[in-house]
């Protein structure tokens, strides 16, 4: 039994692996520079959300053996699921590819801390030894190499972190008590989006068939809080920094207040933080292809993970950074994570579909309604930077976007009394 905890362990590791890219080290060592440890407990609040949205997710394929795609196509119907499948899918796939650059240049950057080449090369190595790894096509051993990369992270985060000198009652007290400073929040919204990746709910629903509920909780649960302390300790890292410019600034400082081993962790951490994650999302687009789109032929899958990689290739190489696609998935994004949190909750609320084993108690819908409104005023935000961006506005539009919010979640609330009183 222990074997298998262990086994689920190293599976569930890909979505921490996933996850921990080089946005979030980039947003959690802001926000320590920026704030010290005050945000803290948004990090913490967007780990048990992952944990939460994630079990929900491979607790549907599980108890039903429908992939994702097809217990949308069941619940929403033919008509209505196809569209929604390519909405949610196929935006997916297109921000898998949108941030594979910013991925595989975070591995370059890393590398170049420690061993300053033309990084070039690397982005040629890394999209390479990426490649081969893909192209074996076995889970095993992508979940096996995401292991030992998060390892890497968590010892290298692990030993900045302890380099500061905050006391165990300022970072207990930090971690569970709320507190939003003025002009961090975007950093607190960013910090939560960059932890509850959509396409990851995708992925732990492809790896979760074959496991029983129990097991698949033990592994995820433990694989997310692991990924959830790395993130920590990367945020406390930053409060080492008096500002948060770029990789190579940020290195410098370290190397002043603790010495060259600073820079080796931190680019120890960054390479392992870009690589696992520039080997994810093509991972995750072939899952979301079998998964949702129901492909089941090797080439065709091959060829959508290739594109991701390809593009993250192109971009990285070249230097050119596509900004109005980066723009569009980002809106596009922006409302997929809502409204995949809004669909997984009505499907699992779903007692036709559903069997008595794989449902959840009430207080649990309670938990998803309010990460629903959460995750809302995350992507609602998000879309709304992009127009003030694109349209050359004044100024966001915060309060619109919460009453958006918080209308919507109790619309979804009234939705899950309707299914119980059926």
């Amino acid at each position: 039994m222990k074997r298998d905890k262990l086994s689920s362990v190293i599976l569930w590791s890909v979505i921490s692996a996933a996850f921990i890219g080089p946005g979030t080290v980039t947003t959690a060592a802001s926000a320590g520079a920026l704030f010290q440890l005050q945000l803290l407990w948004s990090v913490v609040f967007a780990t048990v959300a992952c944990i939460v949205l994630q079990e929900v997710s491979a607790r549907i394929t599980i108890s039903t053996g429908l992939t994702l795609g097809q217990a949308i196509e069941t619940k929403f119907g033919k008509g209505n699921g196809f569209w929604i499948k390519w909405l949610v899918g196929g935006s997916v796939i297109l921000g898998c590819a949108a941030y594979e650059a910013g991925n595989i240049l975070g591995g370059t950057a890393g590398l170049l801390l420690l061993f300053d080449i033309d990084g070039r090369i690397y982005t040629v190595l890394l999209s390479f030894i990426a490649f081969i790894i893909l192209w074996t096509g076995r889970g095993k051993w992508i979940s096996t190499l995401m292991t030992i990369l998060v390892a890497l992270m968590g010892v290298a985060f692990l030993l900045l972190a302890t380099q500061t000198d905050f006391s165990f009652s300022e970072i207990i007290s930090s971690s569970f008590i709320p507190a939003i400073p003025d002009g961090a929040e975007l950093l607190t919204l960013g910090l939560v989006g960059t932890t509850i990746v959509p396409y990851n709910l995708f992925l732990g629903s492809g790896i979760s068939k074959g496991q029983t509920i129990p097991l698949m909780r033990v592994g995820l649960t433990i694989s997310v809080l692991i990924g959830g302390m790395i993130t920590a300790w990367i945020l406390m890292a930053g409060t080492l920094s008096a500002n948060f410019t770029s990789f190579a600034d940020l290195a410098n400082q370290f190397q002043l207040k603790i010495g060259y081993i600073g820079v080796c962790a931190l680019g120890i951490g960054l390479f392992a933080a870009g690589f696992s994650s520039a080997i994810t999302a093509p991972y995750a687009s072939s899952i979301i292809t079998t998964s949702v789109f129901g492909v089941e032929k090797k080439q065709t899958v091959r060829l959508i993970w290739t594109g991701v990689l390809a593009v993250g290739f192109i971009f990285g190489i070249s230097g050119v950074k596509p900004i109005p696609v980066i723009l569009t998935v980002q809106a596009l994004n922006g409302l997929i994570l809502p409204l995949l949190t809004f669909f997984l909750i009505l499907i699992s609320n779903d007692k036709k579909l559903i069997p008595h084993e794989g449902r959840h108690a009430q207080w649990y819908n309670v938990i998803l309604i309010l990460i629903l409104a959460c995750v809302l005023v995350l992507g609602l935000n998000n879309v709304d930077k992009v127009l003030v961006q694109v349209l050359k506005l004044n100024s966001t539009h915060f309060q619109i976007v919460l009453i958006t919010s918080i209308t919507f979640s109790v619309f979804t609330g009234w939705k899950i009394l309707r299914i119980d009183s059926k």
